[in-house]
């Protein structure tokens, strides 16, 4: 795995388990998961990716953690053992919303005769 990559899967794990254990903020209080984290090359910046799983949550919940970010990167700095603690950007992640809605898309073009599969003609 390359080093870019297990930055970002150390930071993901870590900023989990600040949000679950270490968040007193209201708007917070529904289950958060850190699906991804980009961090860029010059380790200034990371885009952190979160599912919200309350959908009338999910703004209060983006502006809390960006708010809280110089608290996280205080946690951060504490735990992780790199020269420079990004900025973090928490952004929603609903890349499982995405697919649902592809994975519906593609169900009902199936039941409609629309989307005609391939069959194997190996036989």
């Amino acid at each position: 795995m390359p080093k870019m990559e297990r930055v970002d899967d150390e930071l993901r794990k870590i900023i989990n388990e600040i949000i679950a254990h270490e968040m007193k903020d209201p708007r917070l209080e529904t289950l958060i998961n850190v699906t991804d984290v980009e961090t860029s090359k010059d380790l200034k910046t990371s885009k952190v990716f979160v599912s919200i799983m309350d959908n009338d949550k999910v703004n209060d919940a983006i502006k809390a953690l960006n708010s809280a970010s110089s608290f996280i990167r205080g946690q951060l700095f504490e735990r992780i053992k790199i020269r420079l603690v990004p900025h973090l950007v928490f952004v929603e992640d609903n890349s499982f919303e995405r697919g649902f809605k592809i994975e519906s898309i593609i169900r009902k073009m199936r039941e409609s005769g629309e989307l005609n599969e391939e069959k194997d003609n190996n036989e």
